[in-house]
């Protein structure tokens, strides 16, 4: 048995730019890995077996459909037995589900000695969905299109920060359906490319999130964790389309407490 670490993601700032004729919408957004992990024990198996410690059903796990997409690219039926540790919150905007994919895809594919280039990799990895290319690798990245075109970055973050869950799933569908053509951006207005060379909280000064604007603004639960931050000197960020809300730095004692009172989940962790 092998033991895979599969880490969240947070999106620093995300833009929408465009809504395409096939009703997706194309974002500009940097992405960064966390040390924030689930856990993937994967071992071979003569049965394909996909559970979590979160009791998703099999054939809703993004795993299990990631294995059958892999078959249908190679001809290979990938026989593992596989129990995911859930750690990042689902629903989250932190890219549980995503990662999971994209860690057992690269898995598979070395361990049946690379039937899929790189290319063809990506490739699968963008049917699966928009966040699965980006947590192929990991790190720092620009992504555009529909998060599936990646200029990954030399340069990481390693700075320290914290994630607040209010307990509430956020289907991103929905959030994306709630555009209206005034929250478009153009690209050539987004000036963020330069902050990526500096400090961390400098560039959380100079990014927007036009999901973020539409989750505080319909999800009071969201909105509550927003003003809680800001009232206590925070600079908090949506990651995604939510629910999660991160800053930069150490929770203090009384949000340690607030949290506890209020019931969400706070988690410490850092960039990676």
């Amino acid at each position: 048995m092998e033991i895979l670490k599969s880490p969240a993601k947070i999106n620093i700032g995300l833009w929408v730019t465009n809504k395409r004729p096939d009703g997706y919408h194309e974002i500009y957004t940097i992405f960064h890995t966390l040390e924030l992990h689930d856990r993937i024990f994967i071992k071979p198996s003569h049965i394909q077996k996909v559970q979590t410690s979160t009791n998703i059903p099999q054939e809703e796990n993004t795993v299990f459909k990631t294995l059958k997409k892999f078959e249908e690219w190679t001809g290979i039926h990938p026989e593992f037995d596989i129990f995911i540790e859930k750690n990042i919150p689902v629903g989250a905007g932190l890219g549980g589900g995503s990662s999971n994919a994209a860690t057992v895809l690269k898995y598979i594919n070395k361990y049946y000695g690379h039937p899929l280039s790189e290319e063809e990799l990506f490739q699968l990895a963008a049917s699966i969905g928009a966040d699965v290319p980006f947590l192929l690798k990991g790190g720092m990245a620009i992504g555009e299109g529909i998060g599936d075109k990646l200029q990954f970055m030399e340069k990481t973050f390693s700075e320290q920060i914290f994630i607040i869950y209010p307990g509430i799933s956020i289907p991103t569908g929905e959030i994306y359906q709630k555009i209206t053509p005034e929250m478009l951006t153009k690209k050539e207005d987004i000036h963020i490319i330069d902050s990526l060379t500096g400090d961390f909280e400098r560039l959380l000064d100079r990014v927007e999130n036009t999901l973020g604007k539409i989750v505080e603004r319909d999800f009071p639960q969201v909105k509550e964790v927003m003003n809680t931050l800001r009232y206590l000197g925070y600079k908090p960020a949506i990651s995604g389309s939510g629910s999660s809300v991160y800053a930069a730095g150490e929770p203090t004692e009384e949000l340690n407490k607030i949290c506890q009172v209020k019931g969400w989940k706070l988690i410490k962790t850092y960039l990676k």
